[in-house]
């Protein structure tokens, strides 16, 4: 960290503490979870028993927080060995902190290394038992802690208080679930004004809003959370995108295949997901033959299976294995967003390419060639790659092999050659090989993973995959694993943020809308006829025929963010000519016959899918 940002951090961090300081004078009986420094804030975990926080306590909460800030109280560190620190917690009634410390007292245990040690008074070691750990205090207010802070309170910075939010302790969702309190901090009262208005602005961006208010998409505790339900808008997107990748890859050469969604264990040994992705798979009981099966997490073992029966000589490579499959993954509660990061139904733009060593570079070249491809044509510009290799120090990789740095060799080789910038990432690839990852941003600027390329040079060995080459020996292939969409319902999220809401035609799950200025019977007809022939355009066309005025059906076509309104009268009836209302992001059409509108809003509405 630059000094600079270790400044901030510091003061995000005492902000945390002033927070928790705030809350403990206003419910005495608060237990707290942890609290440390985020992207632009803090947070504070808190259990008030039967309280519920909410946004019309934070006027109360600042004002209190306002007032520790200007007593200008000193953050003062103290130590304590582990037995007094658990007794300090047991003794003050905070059942989190105590079991944090208990499972501190031996560091290096299952339970420690789940701890973010930046919030407590140790650096867990494996091999060290604890003695001690540091507290650090504020007026009243006692912390475990290991810091940093700022000098006294009166030096934070401006904050403002923004959310709260249900977070389960220690993101396990069997354990209570506390109150997540949420501010963002910075140095001066210019920049938090500067980034307020940014979060004002992401709101209108966010695709959780979006997607309730398009009606695309919802998740509901009925069902669980990670688990959205599609509504017929959003089912229709993901379709649209999955006939544009089937149509896409199939004229490539890929080829299609559909595999169970129960898989036993002994696949994932095989595999070696099972060694290092266990704890991300759904898994039932033993059955009577003592079978234990997983929802499938990921498609690249099954299609493995499909290799070994189509493969058997160099002259069958490459092969090209595509699916869209639902997959399930178990996520921590705290990292769930909507469609970006959820359980399940993860429905995967997922192939595999299994290749000789001869033609990899060409191979992978053609991948990165379609990414591109499809991102310009989905409207997506401000993406950059990134090289993710591993760091064999953790254990979340493979044995090291030669063929790590060759595969790395042949993406670095791939960018170079296509005058493509990527910068590297180490500790970022997977398991069994690096990758090529597409990032992009958010609407608040966060980096975020769009889709990846993977090249494996672990599995095919691991799991026996060979071919016979041209001099009659055995060789094992490598695979590229390629989701240029990654999910398509990530993907939608992406494009919602990206787009506002306003979305390309072709991908518009609506694309016209028909309204009609009364009910009559003659009004009622002409729509329905041109409704007909909009449809037999492949325009995607839906008729307001409701009893609301004019005003209120196209400022509902407004809201729904449809590209394109005719408004039906009997001027239109009687001269077949009418003026679209079009959607701002698109240029006017001016007045032209109803028939030469829906020719041309097919035409715009296709041009980039012929199947849209």
């Amino acid at each position: 960290m630059s000094e600079q940002t270790d400044k901030l951090h510091a003061m995000r961090h005492s902000l945390a503490h002033i927070m928790a300081t705030a809350i403990q004078k206003q419910w005495p009986e608060a237990k707290f979870g942890v609290g440390p420094v985020v992207d632009n804030g803090f947070y504070y975990d808190v259990d008030l028993g039967e309280k519920t926080l909410s946004e019309d306590d934070f006027d109360t909460l600042e004002t209190e927080m306002n007032k520790i800030i200007q007593e200008d109280q000193k953050f003062e560190k103290t130590e304590k060995n582990i037995d007094e620190a658990i007794e300090w917690a047991k003794s003050g009634n905070q059942p989190y902190k105590q079991e944090l410390l208990n499972d501190l007292k031996r560091a290096g245990t299952t339970e420690a290394k789940d701890i973010d040690s930046e919030e407590l008074g140790v650096e867990t070691d494996e091999e060290t038992l604890v003695e001690k750990v540091s507290f650090y205090n504020n007026g009243p207010f006692t912390d475990l802690c290991r810091g940093p802070h700022v000098e006294s309170t009166g030096k934070v910075g401006a904050f403002k208080l923004t959310k709260v939010s249900g977070a389960y302790w220690r993101g396990k969702d069997t354990n209570p679930q506390m109150q997540r309190v949420y501010g963002v901090a910075f140095e001066t009262k210019e920049e938090l004004e500067a980034h307020l208005k940014l979060l004002e602005e992401a709101k209108m961006h966010d695709h959780r809003v979006l997607g309730e208010r398009l009606k695309l998409f919802f998740i509901t505790p009925d069902v669980g959370a990670g688990l959205p339900l599609l509504m017929p808008r959003g089912e229709k997107i993901k379709n649209i995108l999955m006939d544009y990748m089937r149509n896409k890859e199939e004229n490539a050469g890929y080829q299609y295949v559909a595999t169970p969604v129960l898989t036993q264990r002994r696949l994932y040994e095989r595999s070696g997901h099972a060694d290092f992705y266990l704890e991300n798979m759904y898994a039932t009981e033993e059955d009577e033959e003592g079978n234990q099966f997983f929802i499938k997490p990921m498609n690249c073992p099954h299609h493995h299976m499909i290799y070994e029966k189509l493969v058997e000589s160099y002259r069958d490579l490459p092969l090209r294995l595509s699916e869209h499959a639902g997959l399930y993954r178990y996520e921590l509660s705290g990292a769930l967003t909507g469609l970006i990061r959820m359980r399940g139904p993860i429905t995967q733009n997922d192939s595999h390419t299994y290749v000789t060593e001869e033609d990899l570079k060409q191979e992978f070249a053609s991948v990165v060639d379609m990414f591109k491809e499809v991102y310009a044509e989905t409207g997506i510009t401000d993406y950059w790659f990134r090289l993710s290799l591993p760091d064999f120090k953790k254990d979340k990789f493979a044995i090291e092999t030669d063929k790590w740095e060759h595969a790395a060799t042949v993406i670095r080789d791939v960018l170079t050659e296509k005058g493509l910038d990527f910068e590297e990432g180490v500790g970022e690839a997977a398991f069994y090989g690096p990758k090529l990852d597409i990032q992009t941003r958010n609407v608040l600027g966060k980096e975020d993973t769009i889709a990846t390329v993977q090249l494996d040079v672990i599995v095919p060995e691991r799991m026996g995959l060979t071919y016979v080459d041209s001099d009659g020996k055995e060789q094992y292939p490598y695979v590229i694993h390629k989701s240029i969409m990654g999910a398509f319902e990530r993907f939608m999220a992406f494009l919602l943020e990206k787009t506002a809401g306003n979305l390309p035609v072709w991908l518009s799950p609506e694309q016209l809308r028909l309204i009609t200025v009364n009910q009559e019977n003659e009004t009622v007809k002409f729509a329905e006829k041109v409704s007909k022939k909009a449809k037999e355009l492949g325009v995607r066309v839906e008729t307001d025929n409701s009893n609301e005025s004019v005003g209120k059906k196209i400022r509902a076509a407004e809201v729904k963010k449809v590209p394109y309104s005719i408004v039906i009268g009997q001027k239109e009836i009687e001269s077949g000519k009418a003026t679209p209302r079009t959607r701002k992001d698109l240029p006017d059409m001016g007045e032209k016959s109803i028939g030469d509108i829906l020719v041309s809003i097919a035409n715009h509405g296709g041009q980039n899918n012929s199947n849209a």
